[in-house]
């Protein structure tokens, strides 16, 4: 057994099982099975470590059960990293019975050649047509074929032209205090290109100039989380080399995850490469969230126009758990909304997206989602704000399911909207 996996038995040993884990787990609300909590998981991967079960199936099934959410980790008494653990789990589970096959191809192939997921996404907004079909009263896109991902299940349509190629690599701000670096991540760059136009315009206008840089590429972190920490790593070392090169006074995530994993995951992936470990504990100490960045800067908030609707704003687990970044979007959205801003019940609940876990196992993620979408109506809002594109999408299919007239937004998109007469 590989050193890495038998040492987190240290972690898995502070599990004392009082059930703390139940009371906030959204997956377990749902299936309401031992084996889905975060306690359940504890004890089978310590049993999997002491070789007293084979890594089967049913382990990778229940291993998959899992919104990397963090709310067993925030409220746990003993401070268990279960999401490590799970995430440890999956890594073996890849190791002694392989990757599926359609996995292996888009994370090892795909996903790990920039110019391959270009070429790939660039097609796919060609040829998107004929693969899937428009969504319930023209949002979005249902798949028309069997292919890995739900029939129910609404995707962002991909957009004609990625972000990245709608900029040259520098765009000049007014009056320039600064220059920063934006990482658009994958989202932002190929399916909501509005609200990362908006994080770019917003920067101008307040001052910065912001380096796009083309040779950037995905974080990450969903091969990550599924386990094929090779590719994670390389796609790691690939965004440092990039960004450790510029001369910029801070880099710029507005994606939750990409956030996260430049801030923390890139160190704790290459904690064992001192060249790069050292770098990406350089890098992580220049990344800020869209947001946090926002208030810290003088007169941001100076002659910023009201946004006359009710608004209401959803935490993304991966900000508000993961960065602690919470205070600054409501900062941003009351400057603009004033008293027609409302704050949702249950506010750090997840909304079941988690990436490829709402493809995957839709039954469940939806049900989530719906809790989610139960909540934003009760505020009467007319927007739906978040600071996440991945959580976007997810209350879209929810709020289109539900019948709802909800407009989805980043923040950013309110605060360009805000900022008219900049």
């Amino acid at each position: 057994m590989p050193k890495a996996f038998a040492e987190w038995e240290k972690e898995v040993i502070k599990c004392i099982r009082c059930g703390s884990c139940q009371n906030v787990c959204p997956i377990f609300a749902e299936l309401t099975s031992e084996a889905t909590v975060a306690r359940g998981k504890v004890r089978l991967i310590r049993m999997a470590i002491k070789n007293d079960i084979e890594i089967t199936g049913g382990f990778e099934e229940l291993m998959s059960q899992c919104l990397m959410c963090k709310a067993c980790v925030a409220n746990c008494p003993s401070g268990v990293r279960v999401d490590k653990l799970v995430e440890a789990a999956r890594v073996e589970t890849v190791r002694r019975r392989g990757m599926h096959l359609l996995k292996k191809f888009i994370f090892r192939v795909v996903l790990k050649n920039r110019g391959i997921f270009h070429l790939s996404l660039r097609s796919g907004s060609i040829f998107q047509k004929l693969l899937f079909r428009p969504g319930p009263n023209g949002q979005g896109m249902l798949p028309r074929l069997p292919m890995g991902i739900d029939m129910r299940r609404m995707i962002k349509p991909i957009a004609p032209t990625p972000l990245r190629q709608q900029f040259p690599e520098m765009v000049k701000g007014k009056n320039s205090r600064g220059r920063v670096a934006f990482f658009t991540g994958c989202m932002l760059n190929y399916f909501y290109v509005d609200a990362g136009r908006s994080v770019i315009e917003v920067l101008n206008k307040l001052g910065y100039d912001v380096t796009i840089p083309w040779k950037q590429t995905c974080c990450g972190t969903p091969a990550r989380v599924n386990g094929d920490k090779d590719t994670a790593i390389a796609l790691a070392k690939a965004n440092i080399d990039v960004f450790m090169d510029l001369d910029v006074d801070a880099v710029i995530v507005a994606c939750a995850s990409c956030g996260l994993a430049l801030k923390e995951e890139y160190a704790e992936l290459l904690a064992d490469d001192p060249k790069y470990s050292a770098k990406a504990k350089k890098l992580m100490a220049k990344v800020k969230d869209f947001n946090e960045f926002v208030v810290s800067i003088d007169g941001w908030d100076k002659n910023l126009e009201r946004v006359s609707v009710k608004t209401t704003y959803h935490d993304p687990c991966h900000l508000a758990r993961g960065q602690n970044v919470r205070k600054q979007p409501r900062q941003i959205i009351r400057a603009i909304s004033g008293a027609k801003f409302s704050e949702l019940p249950r506010i750090e609940k997840c909304c079941g997206m988690a990436g490829s876990y709402s493809l995957y196992h839709y039954d469940t993620s939806k049900k989530i989602n719906d809790k989610k979408i139960a909540d934003i109506k009760e505020t009467g809002a007319e927007v739906l704000l978040t600071s996440c594109p991945a959580c976007l999408m997810q209350m879209e299919d929810g709020l289109n399911r539900n019948n709802m007239n909800v407009k989805c937004m980043h923040v950013a998109e309110l605060l360009n909207m805000a900022m008219r007469s900049k």
